[in-house]
């Protein structure tokens, strides 16, 4: 059946370049559904998307000591932390520690290997501790780089125009060009770097250990430098490079195109009109478009982030780390979109996720500082306002056509398509109801081209039980070709199909003949009607049997009757079933 499914889908590829129409709808006119989570952008072209592939590889490869690993390390590759999916987030998380004694400003311990903790080291004696000294200790969960491409490309003064409704900036220097001006921060909790490339050398080094061209000095366990010496032996900088291309120009290219979470339905819901009118979208921002970019294709795309980038005061909220000119208190807005697909909320993780609502209701009552307000007038919502609001939230991270939620599209989701099928008739489904989620072209209905799009993402086994190359869904969806309801082909339910499926898999194939003619060599073919397969109805179960079916296989004219079109001496019972009797009509 994997087979068929190939040939279908080859098929149906090049019927759609040659033809550039797909049942009427041209291919300018048609709407795309949305990369899912750890795909690539879909505005890339073929040289984008081999960097974007190239880069993931990078970014999954594991460092080894001899390659330079630590002294002090947290992981060893990228997608060790950047999990869920890869280049999103994950429960792993990193601790910073320094002293804020008595008032004083925040020290950062650099002197002794702060504020960021490698928890691993290639030796014992490399091996890092939070020293005993430290007031100030905190933890930080992976932040999620999908769609960072795009949120690079926003032009700083669309962040800066956001400062007039609270929160500020952090001003930056760009690390791969240390000449530049402060640019604005927009990667991290702090936003403390402005760049993807600044993030990939960064992390490089800081979570890996790995000296590069933007950071070329080793890390000294515990800031001691006569361990260096001791602790590691490979020259610096210490970064490899993939057939003459730098290690950090691979990882940044798969971030710069990796496509965000994607959110469905795209707009409209109830519970975003709410979520803005208690104030959540001051900082939580919903939307920008991107500016001029150097990258073909990432110019002028709009894109849903939920966040201002910019540094708030969260009080109580605030992890009490000072970084850059960012204070202890101040935290960047963390954008929602996949917001779904987190099991840890907060930039510590310590809400866990068990429901959505729960999840949520939680983080929310943890808002303090400027947030403060928004959390009260989320406590003054109605439970049916709040759970409107939840839905939308639950929106940001999923997929089109994602029935039962697990960011894949296979057979467990096409009852829920089917269920929400109009086909010509008018729809009247909104953004709110179920159906939304199979609404691709969001019209109120679920039609033909809501069908195109699910067996564009679609990744299960494609069923063609007749093997004349469409989809059964499709054949019972626009034919009708399912009178009994029952899920399955018609066609394949009857007389002639039953006779040939030897095998009893409900697909008639190569496979049938197989187990047809292994019935007869051995002599212990079942006495069963169904199960014999007379295959050519003369009474006998033989090598013409086998004859028949592998024709019947292999003939591009033949026509399988519809069910219950049965004639003397076919089904005599009558059950649909060939039994061996072509006498014992009345």
């Amino acid at each position: 059946m994997q087979q068929s499914r190939c040939r279908w889908t080859a098929f149906h590829l090049i019927l759609v370049l040659l033809m550039g129409t797909v049942w009427g709808l041209s291919l300018e006119a048609q709407v795309v559904p949305q990369p899912k989570a750890g795909d690539p952008l879909n505005t890339l072209n073929a040289s984008q998307l081999e960097r974007f592939l190239l880069g993931k590889t990078q970014f999954l490869r594991s460092f080894s000591e001899p390659e330079g690993l630590g002294p002090g390390f947290n992981q060893d590759s990228c997608a060790s932390c950047h999990a869920v999916p890869i280049g999103g987030t994950s429960p792993i998380t990193v601790t910073r520690f320094g002293t804020a004694d008595k008032g004083a400003p925040f020290d950062p311990m650099d002197a002794e290997g702060g504020s960021l903790l490698q928890a691993n080291a290639i030796s014992t004696e490399c091996l890092e501790v939070v020293p005993a000294t430290a007031t100030i200790i905190a933890d930080r969960i992976t932040p999620s780089i999908l769609g960072a491409g795009l949120v690079e490309a926003i032009d700083n003064a669309d962040i800066e125009a956001l400062q007039a409704s609270g929160g500020t900036i952090h001003w930056v220097p760009v690390l791969e060009d240390p000449t530049a001006p402060l640019t604005v921060g927009r990667f991290g909790w702090k936003a403390q770097l402005a760049t993807l490339m600044s993030f990939s050398g960064d992390a490089t080094l800081m979570e890996m250990g790995i000296t590069n061209s933007i950071l070329p000095l080793e890390n000294a366990p515990n800031g001691d430098t006569t361990l260096l010496p001791i602790c590691d032996s490979v020259a610096d900088p210490e970064e490899p490079m993939d057939n003459g291309v730098p290690y950090l120009d691979r990882i940044t290219d798969f971030q710069k195109f990796l496509a965000p979470a994607p959110q469905t339905p795209r707009s409209g819901m109830t519970g975003e009109t709410i979520f803005n009118d208690i104030g959540c979208a001051d900082c939580h921002h919903p939307q920008f478009t991107t500016g001029v970019s150097a990258e073909p294709g990432l110019t002028g795309i709009d894109l849903k982030p939920y966040s201002d980038f910019l540094l708030h005061d969260m009080g109580a909220l605030g992890d009490g780390i000072a970084q850059g000119d960012a204070l202890e208190v101040e935290m960047k807005t963390p954008p929602l979109w996949g917001l779904r697909i987190r099991g840890q909320l907060l930039h510590d993780g310590r809400v866990l996720v068990q429901t959505l609502y729960q999840g949520v209701n939680d983080s929310v009552n943890w808002h303090f500082g400027e947030a403060f307000a928004s959390s009260q007038a989320w406590n003054n919502l109605t439970k049916g306002e709040q759970d409107k609001v939840v839905a939308f939230l639950d929106s940001l991270g999923r997929a089109e056509y994602d029935t039962d939620g697990n960011n894949f599209i296979d057979e467990s989701d096409l009852n829920g398509f089917s269920a929400c099928w109009t086909g010509d008739a008018p729809g009247s489904f909104d953004a709110d109801s179920p159906c939304a989620i199979h609404d691709l072209d969001q019209d109120g209905d679920v039609d033909s081209i809501d069908l195109d799009g699910l067996e564009q993402v679609f990744l299960g086994t494609v069923e063609d039980c007749d093997l004349n190359g469409t989809w059964d869904l499709i054949e019972i969806l626009t034919q009708g070709g399912d009178i009994d309801g029952n899920g399955v082909l018609d066609a394949c339910e009857s007389p002639l199909f039953r006779r040939a499926d030897s095998n009893l898999d409900s697909t008639v194939d190569i496979s049938d003949a197989v187990s047809l003619l292994g019935a007869l060599f051995s002599g212990n073919a079942p006495p069963s009607c169904f199960d014999a397969s007379d295959c050519n109805d003369d009474g006998a179960l033989d090598i013409g049997d086998a004859i028949f079916l592998l024709s019947f296989l292999f003939s591009s004219g033949t026509e399988i009757p519809a069910p219950g079109a049965q004639s003397c001496g076919q089904d005599p019972t009558p059950d649909g079933l060939d039994c061996l009797s072509p006498n014992s009509c009345p």
